[in-house]
């Protein structure tokens, strides 16, 4: 490399140049030429036009480290639209070194020797360009520094490299992670079109749906639009230097509304026509580089139409030897060329995302597993919960009903004889009205009983059926307590399997402990209709609602916010649900009401659990 430095001579007003040339470690300086006064203003020209067409920026400025040369290139190299002559280093340079002790010029100055720093700038495109600055000295005769040269070098290129290559590394490890299948994706396509990483406009991801025979547009990254895309990349050059960081904020503001995605969304090819160019990628699994995609009559000019561009690139998501999908990225909007070194990098990246969609996938199939384990496991022993104390209950209610039916006989027979005894009387009663309420309790136990140990006897039954005779039975008990009852039922809705008297014990729970929540009479609604595949069943109460705590416990057995509640019916009542492969699920409000929502499938289906909301 040979660098020239210019300075002039005070003494004879000789313009001097000085020649530095260095290799490695050697150092050698000389004088190469003192001109006479005659050559003078020949040797500024050249001198000059052999400067401005270095690849390097030069400048030369006074122990004050003001400017008072530069070349051309060092205006364009650090995108200053002034002449720098006469301005001050660090307003030209923008260092990032905030403490003089830092300045690499000022070292040059103190020490007489050769010193380095590395400044980022961010080009009018928003692109980020690396600089190298080399900082020399400039001595006279008697070896004393009077000016400084500062030498800057592009070195954006080879940074870019050393980057590329930390970026896959960086990459490898983010998707290393326990992802959610949506959210690598959304990360690996941030990694394709983010400055800090591979670069590119706008990005596409394919994935291949074999039961279906299809690859499909997933998900898009990338601006809608030139002026958008300007915004993005100047928001993202100033504010997120690390990749890490990028990642996040994109997360945080991913919309599934931009007109790429939605695009991409509509976007769908049979993987038997392998004319198009992303069934092609999948069946070939190499990468395709598209260069002028509006002239090549092989182009399918549909889907060239779709994604808008004239250049792109599709690169395979291969796991073992086999195409699970395909990235389509290109640089519509900076119109940069896709050059073969951005295909290789895209490539290598794409083995990686390829390897942790799969893993990805894998993982959540697992987590699905292990959560129907724990659905079933938890199912398991709450029935078993119930069967022992059903029986536990129905033993007990068993061996205290006979006493208290004695207990309570005589107590009735001798309040009907006359008792002089006002006290006596009056205890008698009390005896009369306590045993009364026993035996209700043991009733309800012993119902709680019966279905835990009965497995239900399932035919085709129209619910609204059902609801319409539990209705016209508590009709007496709705006008005592000042209810208004709603039906919003669906006559559309199929005939299920199910126990007509197990799932009429459901209702008549559900339907008592609503009225019982409006102590001063309210509305009580009861909808039916199809969800999915399920046949959904409505009951809402307009009473008092419920706690967070009584919620979370409120299908515990023997949980109860009655005063002479026994805490059963809700527990029999998910039982039998879950007996037919329903789930109940509850939502209350405070001062507002409850609404439960009885769920029974339509067809016969494996066991399906869902704990109540």
């Amino acid at each position: 490399m040979r660098i020239f430095g210019i300075c002039y001579n005070q003494k004879d007003d000789k313009k001097t140049c000085k020649c530095t040339y260095e290799m490695s470690h050697v150092k050698y300086e000389e004088w190469i030429m003192v001109l006479p006064h005659i050559l003078k203003d020949k040797f500024d020209n050249v001198v000059n036009d052999l400067v401005d067409a270095l690849d390097a920026g030069l400048s030369v400025m006074d122990k004050d480290l003001n400017i008072v040369w530069a070349n051309k290139t060092l205006s364009k190299m650090l995108n200053l639209r002034d002449d720098p002559v006469g301005k001050n280093c660090r307003e030209i340079y923008k260092c990032e070194c905030k403490e003089t002790k830092y300045c690499s010029v000022l070292k040059t100055l103190s020490s007489g020797k050769k010193q380095f720093s590395e400044i980022q700038l961010i080009t009018e495109k928003g692109e980020r360009k690396y600089v190298k600055n080399i900082s020399l000295p400039i001595r006279n005769e008697n070896g004393s520094i009077i000016q400084l040269l500062k030498l800057s070098i592009d070195t954006t290129e080879q940074e870019e490299k050393i980057h590329r290559l930390s970026l896959l590394r960086k990459l490898a490890e983010l998707m290393q992670g326990p992802l959610q299948t949506d959210r690598l994706l959304h990360l690996i396509l941030t990694c394709v079109t983010a400055g800090t990483a591979l670069g590119f406009n706008r990005a596409r991801l394919f994935l291949v749906d074999k039961e279906r025979d299809i690859v499909y547009g997933k998900m898009a990254v990338g601006p809608s639009s030139w002026e958008e895309a300007n915004k993005i990349w100047s928001e993202i050059a100033s504010k997120y230097e690390k990749l890490e960081d990028l990642i996040k904020v994109s997360e945080d503001h991913y919309r599934e509304d931009t007109p790429l995605h939605m695009i991409t969304r509509l976007m769908a090819y049979s993987l038997a026509d392998e004319k198009e160019i992303i069934v092609s990628c999948v069946k070939t699994k190499k990468p395709i580089l598209e260069k002028d995609a509006f002239h090549n009559p092989k182009s399918n000019k549909k889907f060239v139409s779709m994604i808008n561009a004239n250049e792109f690139v599709c690169v395979p998501l291969v796991v073992k030897d086999e195409a699970i999908g395909v990235i389509c990225a290109d640089n519509v909007y900076s119109h940069k060329p896709i050059t073969e070194e951005q295909v290789e990098l895209l490539s290598i990246f794409a083995n990686r995302a390829a390897l942790a969609i799969a893993n990805a996938e894998a993982y959540e199939k697992l987590e699905e597993k292990i959560q129907q384990l724990k659905d079933t496991q938890e199912r398991l022993i709450r029935s078993e919960r119930l069967a022992v104390i059903g029986n536990m209950a129905a033993y007990i209610a068993h061996e205290i009903r006979n006493p208290l039916v004695t207990v309570g006989g005589f107590a009735r027979a001798i309040l009907r004889d006359s008792i002089n005894n006002k006290q006596t009387r009056q205890n008698i009663e009390i005896i009369v009205e306590e045993v009364g309420r026993l035996e209700k309790i043991l009733a309800n136990i012993m119902d709680f009983s019966k279905p835990v140990e009965q497995a239900p006897v399932k035919v085709l039954t129209q619910i609204n059926e059902i609801l319409e005779n539990t209705c016209s039975l508590m009709d007496p008990y709705f006008k005592n307590n000042r209810i208004q009852l709603i039906k919003k039922l669906d006559t559309t809705i199929p005939k299920i399997n199910i126990d007509p008297t197990q799932i009429k014990q459901v209702f008549l729970n559900l339907i008592k402990n609503a009225v019982e929540s409006m102590t001063d009479g309210g509305t009580l609604i009861i909808e039916t209709m199809v969800e999915n595949e399920y046949v959904k069943i409505n009951i809402s109460d307009t009473g008092g609602g419920m706690t967070i705590e009584a919620m979370q416990n409120i299908f515990m057995p023997f949980f109860t916010t009655k005063v002479d509640g026994t805490g059963v019916g809700l527990a029999v009542s998910r039982k039998i649900v879950e007996d037919h492969q329903g789930y109940i699920k509850m939502k209350s409000s405070l001062h507002e009401g409850t609404t439960f929502s009885v769920f029974l499938p339509v067809k016969k289906t494996s066991a399906f659990f869902k704990e109540g909301e």
